[in-house]
Order: structure tokens, then C-alpha cells, then sequence
């Protein structure tokens, strides 16, 4: 504001010119010079300076800090993981400082800000491009070597479907993680997660785009990539971290549903195919389209990307199989040989081989050099209708004459799994150490096989329950269980064996419904949080305009006294006084109407002053009553 109306404004609304103030403070560009060498002049330069470069990093000079430590670079534009600030959060080796107190959060936030807005040295540098997506994206191990650390696994995954139905629909895809024991299943417009060695649902993951139809693992393992949509009407991928559900990126938007999809392990292309006929390669970082192939004749009907990323095999339904370079696009091999549709292309892990299964019963086997086939197998009888491979090499066919067989990784037939699958089988999963083998089949369920032998170990549902419904569902069992140990000695240890095992379930599942409050919460702060942003924004614009009508105002009244001051000047003749006198009238009027604007819009002020404090306070509840229910959801899990 300008003069009183800014005094009167800042009086009345403290609150709110705080907020006003702290969104400047926001839009405004933080640099190397003016911002973050004081945080690091504070708790960095006694360790990271020219003559002291402790882990060959100098934080003294702009210069010094770009070119990062012995370990590499600290920072990359625009990617707010950049090791400078988990070491500085304190989540990652070397905690920074390693002694002394912590960063605050203010100063945090700066250096965040700063890798966020470019790496800007000085108000008139230039924002820099970022290097990379926001996430980690190049493989830190060969594909086909296991990842450091442990095999990732969901933790604290929502566990309440977003979609409950009273009937499963038909399993479109099973993918088994390559290290962990977890299996991804397609539901109706979601994503289940099961443990393959306790057969329990951890994690859902929402796929609100439409039913999910293929699904598949990055090679470490941690990312899964969904493609699916509405069949003749829309179609996208989205890329998932499994062990926090995240969606990290979207990409590949189709005017049909995505029948197959991969990504490339540097996480620069996503690869789509479907009724189109059009296989696509999809920049992940733009979400463009950077290459559409005309080559196959039919529905692209299975797609994958080699573990190492160089290759892409692609089928479709009148049994045309293709190999391209990932990189560029080019045919690498036309693979000429099944006759009929093609079920999967799966490259071995080490991605010298590939295989290909069809509706002509056979599945068919590609070395990579030269593209020639090294080996053919009549498999079912039928058809062909679901293909894995488990990481050393042995896979699992599934086929149309209800017939479950696994296979040596030298070719041989093992053993049928079952030759009586009570439906037709759609999808087929080995475990990541080929212990367990997995088939969905047109019902939507799932049995589970003994590899070893062959014995039947359960079923999975891919319609689950809700929680509260689950819960219910144990307690009923855990009376049946108590009865039972009540009137039968000799089934009371192992009654009382199966209660302690309910008791357990229903804890976790007990959890979960925290979770689900917890994720419901969280979802109303964020909307709050939305809504209270796009009310400060308002208020910022409200206050613009009052200010401008202010000064507007002021102007007018100074004209009109310089004027008034004229007219009494005793020099001026009756006709330039008669003049002046009509000046001023008008003066008047425009005063008036400025008045009238600068009164209204000092009354939206008001209304919207009164609206934003509300808001956010009630996000800020939320917020922390989202915080509350997830300790309330650990104190859970952490209950016997």
C-alpha cells in the first residue's frame, strides 16, 4: 500500500501482510551470492574451504561448490535429492554438519530453493537446465547383478482398495519382482501388491486412469511400470516406486488403452503399444512423443526392453515379432516364424536371449547377435497364453489345454505344475528365486504352486475386501478358533496357534484402517493446502489492485489541490478561472469514481482476509492430525 492506506492495511490484517510477505520472499530468486554462501559461511567453510578441502570440497566459491567433492558433484539443477541436501537433512552418509546443531529447516529450505530455481550464482545468471529427472534414474549395478542394499518392499502402503467390487475381473498381467518377494497383480483400476511367501496384500496402488493391463519391473527392482486406461478411449503409463507408492511419472497418453509398456532402465524412454498398431517411444522427462514406428500389422500385443536397455522386442496379434534399437528406433532383427498371435516378448537377464510365446502353441527362443532361432518348443496344445522367466533362467508356460508347466533354463521340460487349471490361464509369474510359480486366469484369481513340486499353496483374490471387512472377517475366525480350543483337548495348541496368528492379522489390518485415515487426512490437508494458496494468490491480486487504486487516488487529490491552489491565484482572468472551475468539477468526478473502485476493492480484501486465515489453519489441523494417525499406525505395527 502507499502511505496511510498501507499503514491502516498492515494494522488490521498483521497476519496476512505476513503471508504477503513470506510469498515475496518466495517469488524472489535465490542465488549463490546473496543466499546460500552465508549458510555455508555459518556451518560449512571451517571444513570446506580453499586451504582445508575436507573431501576435496571448497563451498567458499561458486565455482568450488559446482564442481562438487572427491565423490562428484553435489548438486544438479533442478533436483532437490541432490546429495547437498540429504546430507545436510541428515538422512544420508556424511551427516552434515557432523557435529554441532543441524541445519535449520529456514536454511534448508534456501539451498533447496536454490537447486530448485537453477543454481543461479548472482541475480543476473541464468537458471541451468536440470541434468536429469527428479528421481534416480541410471542403474548403479549391472542389470543382471543384484542391487546394493535390501531388495525393495513396500512400507506403509494404503491397504484399503479404492475400487471394491463383488466380483474379480480377468488377471490382465502377474509380474514378479527380480529380487524381492513381492508380486504385482492388475485389478479393476488398481494395482495389488502381495508378499509371494505369505500370500498377504501389503500395498495397493490406485490406477484411476482405468484398468491396468501390463506391468512391469525395472531391473533393481524398485520401480514398477503400469500401462492400461479405457479400452477405445484414453490410454497412459505410470511409473510407481514400490516401496512408498509414489508415482514418479506419467507418460504415453493414447487414445486407447495401453495393451504393453516398459521403461528403459535410464528412465529416459518409455516404450508403448496397443490397438494402434504404432509402437511409440516416449520421452519421460517432456512426456513427448519422440518416435512412432509403423511396422506391425495387428494390435502390439507384448513389448520389452532388454535389461541392459539396448534392445526393444515388440508382437502383435498376427504374430509379427520385431527387434528394434532402443536408442534410436531402427529395426534391429525381424524375428519371422510364429502363426499366430503373440502372447509375450521376454528378454532373458542377461538380454543375449530373447523368448517369444504365441497362440500357435509354441514357444520360441532368439539369440541376439545375429537373430536366429536357437530353439522352439511346443508348448500347449491350443496355444500359448502366458510367459516367465525366473532370473536364472528357468520359465513358466501356461497355455489353452489348462496346462501349468515349468521348464530348465537348458530348455527341458520339468514338470507340469497342474494339468487341470479350472479356468483359462491369462497371466504367469515366477518368483524372484523360481521357488513359486503364479497363474491368473480368466476368473480373476491367482493359485500359487510349489515349483519344487507341484503342490497347490493357495489362492489370491484380486477383488480384496475392504478393512473393515477384513477385520470382521478375523474376528469371526478368531471366535470359531477360541470355541474350537474350548471343546476339543486335542486341538487346543494348535487352536490356540491359529488365534495368535489371527490376532496378528487383525493388527495389521487394524493398522491399515489408521492408514487409510491417515491417507484420507492427508489427501483433505493437500486439498486444503491448494485452496489456501489459490487464496493467497487472490489476496495477493486484491491487494495489488487496492494499491494501485490508492495511488490512483492520491494522484487525483493532488492534482485537485495543485488546481484548487491555482484557481485562488488572483492573476487569472474570469475565463481561465471559469476554466479551471470546469476542470476541477471533473476532477471531482473522476476522484469519486476512483473512490468507488478503490472502496470495492478494499471490500474484497476484507472478504478475502477473512477466508484465508480458516483455511489454512484447517489444513494445518489436517496436517497434523495426518501426522498424528501415522504414529498411531506405527504404535500399531510395533504391537504384539
Amino acid at each position: 500500500m502507499v502511505g496511510p492506506f498501507k499503514a491502516s492495511r498492515m494494522h488490521r490484517y498483521p497476519a496476512i501482510f505476513a503471508v504477503l510477505t513470506s510469498l515475496a520472499m518466495a517469488q524472489e530468486k535465490i542465488t549463490y551470492d546473496t543466499h546460500v554462501l552465508p549458510v555455508f559461511q555459518q556451518a560449512c567453510l571451517n571444513c570446506h574451504n580453499p586451504d582445508k578441502t575436507k573431501g576435496g570440497l571448497d563451498l567458499s566459491s561458486f565455482a568450488g561448490t559446482m564442481k562438487g567433492s572427491s565423490g562428484g558433484k553435489i548438486v544438479e539443477p533442478g533436483d532437490p535429492g541432490s546429495s547437498l541436501i540429504t546430507v545436510v537433512m541428515q538422512t544420508a552418509e556424511p551427516k552434515m554438519p557432523p557435529e554441532g546443531d543441524k541445519l535449520s529447516n529456514d536454511q534448508i529450505q534456501i539451498l533447496r530453493r536454490w537447486i530448485e530455481g537453477g543454481l543461479l550464482e548472482n541475480s543476473s545468471s541464468s537458471a541451468r537446465k536440470a541434468a536429469k529427472p527428479k528421481f534416480e534414474t541410471t542403474p548403479r549395478t549391472d542389470p543382471a547383478a543384484k542391487p546394493d542394499g535390501p531388495p525393495p518392499m513396500p512400507a506403509h502402503l494404503l491397504l484399503e482398495p479404492p475400487v471394491i467390487t463383488s466380483r474379480a475381473a480377468a488377471v490382465h498381467a502377474l509380474a514378479a519382482s527380480p529380487w524381492a518377494p513381492l508380486l504385482a497383480v492388475t485389478s479393476q483400476r488398481q494395482v495389488l501388491l502381495h508378499h509371494t511367501e505369505t500370500l498377504e496384500l501389503i500395498g495397493i496402488l490406485p490406477f484411476p486412469e482405468g484398468d491396468p493391463v501390463s506391468l512391469a519391473f525395472t531391473p533393481d527392482a524398485r520401480y514398477l511400470v503400469v500401462g492400461g486406461g479405457v479400452p477405445g478411449k484414453s490410454g497412459v503409463t505410470v511409473t510407481f516406486d514400490v516401496t512408498n507408492g509414489t508415482r514418479l511419472l506419467s507418460a504415453g497418453k493414447e487414445f486407447d488403452s495401453v495393451l504393453a509398456a516398459d521403461i528403459r532402465p535410464g528412465f529416459d524412454v518409455v516404450a508403448t503399444g496397443g490397438p494402434s498398431r504404432l509402437l511409440k517411444l516416449w520421452n519421460t522427462e517432456s512426456g513427448e512423443l519422440v518416435k512412432s514406428i509403423k511396422k506391425h500389422t495387428d494390435w502390439i500385443t507384448a513389448l520389452d526392453l532388454s535389461p541392459d536397455g539396448v534392445l526393444l522386442a515388440s508382437g502383435d496379434r498376427n504374430g509379427g515379432v520385431f527387434v528394434w534399437e532402443s536408442e534410436s528406433g531402427n529395426e534391429f532383427h525381424t524375428l519371422r516364424a510364429h502363426q499366430a498371435g503373440i502372447t509375450a516378448t521376454v528378454f532373458r537377464s542377461d538380454s543375449n536371449l530373447l523368448a517369444t510365446s504365441s497362440e500357435d502353441g509354441t514357444v520360441r527362443f532368439w539369440e541376439m547377435n545375429g537373430g536366429s532361432e536357437v530353439k522352439k518348443i511346443d508348448a500347449h496344445t491350443g496355444g500359448v497364453t502366458a510367459f516367465s522367466f525366473a532370473r536364472d533362467g528357468s520359465f513358466l508356460t501356461a497355455g489353452r489345454d489348462s496346462k501349468l508347466k515349468l521348464w530348465k533354463p537348458d530348455f527341458n521340460h520339468s514338470r507340469d505344475l497342474t494339468q487341470a487349471l479350472p479356468a483359462l490361464p491369462t497371466a504367469a509369474a515366477l518368483d524372484a528365486e523360481g521357488k513359486r510359480a503364479f497363474v491368473g486366469d480368466a476368473r480373476g484369481m491367482i493359485l500359487v504352486f510349489d515349483a519344487a513340486d507341484g503342490k497347490a499353496l493357495g489362492e489370491i483374490p484380486t477383488n480384496p475386501p475392504g478393512i473393515e471387512a477384513r477385520i470382521q472377517t478375523i474376528n469371526a475366525q478368531i471366535a470359531d478358533q477360541e470355541k474350537s480350543a474350548t471343546e476339543n483337548a486335542t486341538i487346543r495348541d494348535a487352536a490356540n496357534g491359529r488365534i495368535g496368528e489371527l490376532k496378528t492379522a487383525r493388527n495389521r489390518w487394524s493398522a491399515a484402517a489408521i492408514n487409510k485415515q491417515f491417507f484420507d487426512v492427508r489427501r483433505l490437508a493437500e486439498t486444503s493446502s491448494i485452496q489456501t494458496e489459490e487464496s493467497q494468490l487472490a489476496f495477493t491480486q486484491a491487494s495489488q489492485n487496492v494499491t494501485r487504486q490508492a495511488e490512483v487516488l492520491n494522484r487525483k487529490r493532488s492534482e485537485h489541490a495543485h488546481l484548487s491552489a491555482s484557481a485562488d491565484s488572483a492573476n487569472w482572468s474570469p475565463e481561465v478561472r471559469a476554466e479551471l472551475a470546469a476542470t476541477l468539477t471533473a476532477v471531482d468526478l473522476v476522484i469519486a469514481r476512483e473512490l468507488e473502485a478503490y472502496q470495492a476493492a478494499e471490500a474484497d480484501l476484507d472478504k478475502l482476509a477473512r477466508s484465508i486465515d480458516p483455511v489454512a489453519v484447517f489444513a494445518q489441523e489436517k496436517k497434523l492430525e495426518a501426522e498424528s494417525l501415522r504414529q498411531a499406525y506405527h504404535k500399531a505395527l510395533d504391537q504384539p
